[in-house]
C-alpha cells in the first residue's frame, strides 16, 4: 500500500492537533465530600469520593488541580469535577 505525501502530512497534523488539545485540558477537582469514606470492594480499604476520582485520574496519568476551596475564576478550567460524597449524614 502506497501512502502519498498528502496523507502523511494529514496524519502528522492530526496527531499533533490531537496530542496538543488533549494535553491542554485544565481539570479542577473540588474536594467537597466531607471526607466520608466507604469500603472499596475492588481494591479493598476505605476511600472517599474524591480519592476514587483522583485515583482514576492518576491511573490515566491525567493532570488536575485538587482543592477544597473553589477558585475565584472557574473559567480557567475546561472541566470541573465536584465530589459530593457517597451519602450525606445530615
Amino acid at each position: 500500500m502506497k501512502t502519498s505525501i498528502k496523507q502523511l502530512c494529514l496524519i502528522l497534523l492530526l496527531t499533533v492537533f490531537i496530542s496538543t488539545t488533549a494535553s491542554a485540558v485544565e481539570i479542577f477537582v473540588w474536594q467537597h465530600d466531607n471526607n466520608l469514606a466507604v469500603a472499596d470492594p475492588v481494591i479493598g480499604g476505605n476511600l472517599t469520593a474524591t480519592q476514587a476520582v483522583t485515583r482514576t485520574l492518576d491511573a490515566e496519568d491525567i493532570d488536575y488541580t485538587l482543592n477544597r476551596q473553589l477558585p475565584d475564576n472557574l473559567a480557567e478550567y475546561d472541566v470541573v469535577i465536584t465530589c459530593l460524597s457517597f451519602y450525606c449524614p445530615g
